[in-house]
């Protein structure tokens, strides 16, 4: 897939020279001529670089770039800025602000070209970084301190918009059974199994993880306890039905799963709505397993 650049330039000559560059490398190129339109099209386009002009209409580069440095969902996107206005002053300022880079529009286009193929070396070695510290080494879904950071999000955006979202732990019954009969190979093969159900069974703007060794965790934005319900009865059903280890002995198991809301249960904080599910998902236990049940209902 083709690196994603995106230019923030309202003069047409430069405009017209960075896509006729970039074009003959064969990157994808997005343009707004302004900040404004630039963080409107940020929401739906997440590139590999943004080339910023400094002097811009409404907004200028220097802003742009610190609004950039201060989101995290931005952060490991590299800053080329690309402008007339190239002085020590100006070049300082915008590197302390976060820039990666800062170019004249004079260079050398082989200089440009040769400054952009750097920024996406670093960006993808970031990228790989970042990927191996929030993934679960098992079943390559997240892992628990994503978990948490992504419910933290959530819950603070719930909260500063009045924002419904659920939170769920899944724990896949008599788990120790499986270990002791047929050993922890086979166990690691069924919660990769699991772990796979679950993400085809999602939304793309939901979250899994690893929350613990027989344990999953999902954030699910903008659902209530109906759409909760649907989305872990779905894969509780799946499940239930699937034959795990065909090619020995087949094992069949269950799910157990406990919910949480934002809203329907009144959590003050993170950990209480993580507490919240947990007492749930230990009512489902109690209940007899293989089943869901949610904190606040009965």
């Amino acid at each position: 897939m083709a690196s994603k650049i995106f230019i923030v330039e309202d003069n047409k000559k430069d405009l017209q020279f960075l896509q006729a560059a970039l074009a003959k490398e064969k990157y994808a190129v997005i343009h707004a001529p302004d900040g404004k339109t630039a963080f409107e099209m940020l929401e739906k386009n997440r590139p590999d670089i943004v080339i910023l002009d400094l002097l811009l209409p409404g907004m200028d580069g220097f802003e742009i770039c610190k609004i950039l440095r201060s989101e995290e969902r931005f952060l490991s996107i590299p800053i080329l800025f690309f402008t007339s206005a190239v002085n020590m002053d100006n070049k300082l300022l915008g590197l302390r602000l976060g820039a990666a880079d800062f170019l004249d529009k004079g260079c050398d286009k082989r200089e440009l070209l040769l400054r952009i193929k750097n920024l996406l070396r670093y960006k993808k070695q970031y990228d790989e970084m970042v990927k191996l510290s929030v993934i679960d080494s098992l079943t390559h879904v997240y892992n628990r301190r994503y978990f948490q950071h992504r419910l933290m999000d959530e819950f603070e955006r719930g909260r500063r918009y009045d924002r419904e979202f659920c939170c769920v732990i899944i724990d896949v019954d008599h788990f120790k059974d499986v270990n002791d009969t047929y050993g922890h190979p086979v166990g690691d093969d069924v919660l990769r199994h699991v772990a796979a159900i679950l993400r085809r069974n999602i939304r793309a703007a939901d979250v899994l993880c690893r929350y613990g060794g027989d344990e999953f965790g999902l954030v699910l934005p903008e659902t209530n306890f109906p759409g909760a319900f649907v989305t872990a009865e779905r894969v509780r059903r799946i499940v239930e039905k699937t034959v795990f280890n065909k090619s020995d002995n087949p094992i069949s198991i269950t799910l157990s799963v406990g919910i949480s809301s934002l809203i329907e249960g009144g959590a003050l904080g993170m950990d209480e709505l993580v507490t919240q599910a947990d007492v749930a998902l230990y009512q489902a236990k109690r209940g007899g397993r293989n089943q869901i049940s949610f904190y606040g209902r009965k």
